[in-house]
């Protein structure tokens, strides 16, 4: 800012124009003396200036009051520990309940699975009408239609499951024989040694697949 320019300034000052002038021009001079950025050649211009307009210069008295006992403010220092603290009264960041349920029970989750696993399967198979038979075991069956015929003279070791069909036991069953959606045509107490188990019911299908893998586990 030349010299030129200062005295025009302080002219409009002197002519009641200072807001329009040294509020834009001065005023930021000032700030950037306080401040401790201004040049020595900008602060003696600031000090030519505020010399001959009387409101510039009652006005960076004040700043320099304000100024002046801001620095005199006294400057807490934080006490040892004072962040630790602080940082213990934050709120802790909230775990994912699901996620650390699942994390502290394991054996609950994965029996949780196999079950919908199961009952998936157990329903499907259980929707299915076909006619099956099968041999837990050793031994041979014929077949008449949908009807199981354990030979005169044969020795099933095992469990026969017949589905969705009719049964004659003219041998020996040495397990247990069971009847899904299915009927005995001749089974008598020293054809079978075990149980004769008829499942007619979703809920006892459900039940015979619990108890077989169980006993498959141990």
């Amino acid at each position: 800012m030349d010299e030129k320019h200062y005295e025009n300034v302080c002219v409009m000052s002197i002519r009641g124009e200072h807001h329009l002038a040294c509020s834009k021009i001065i005023i930021q001079l000032m700030h950037k003396v306080l401040d401790g950025e201004a040049t020595t050649n900008e602060e003696d211009k600031l000090m030519k200036h505020i010399e001959t307009c009387e409101s510039c210069r009652k006005h960076y008295e004040e700043l320099q009051t304000s100024t002046s006992l801001l620095a005199q403010l006294p400057h807490p220092n934080p006490s040892l520990g004072f962040t630790d603290s602080v940082g213990m009264r934050l709120p802790s960041k909230h775990k994912p309940l699901v996620g650390g349920w699942f994390t502290r029970h394991p054996i609950i989750v994965a029996a949780a699975i196999f079950m919908i696993f199961m009952s998936g399967y157990v329903y499907s198979t259980w929707n299915d009408n076909s006619f099956q038979a099968t041999v837990d075991g050793k031994g041979h069956i014929a077949y008449h239609g949908n009807t199981v015929i354990v030979p005169k003279d044969e020795v099933i070791n095992g469990d026969l499951i017949v589905q969705n069909g009719k049964v004659k036991i003219e041998g020996k069953v040495k397990g247990d024989v069971v009847l899904i959606n299915s009927q005995s045509l001749q089974a008598s107490a020293g054809h079978v040694t075990g149980d004769i188990e008829r499942i007619n019911k979703l809920v006892s299908w459900v039940w015979y697949h619990i108890k077989h893998f169980f006993q498959i586990i141990f």
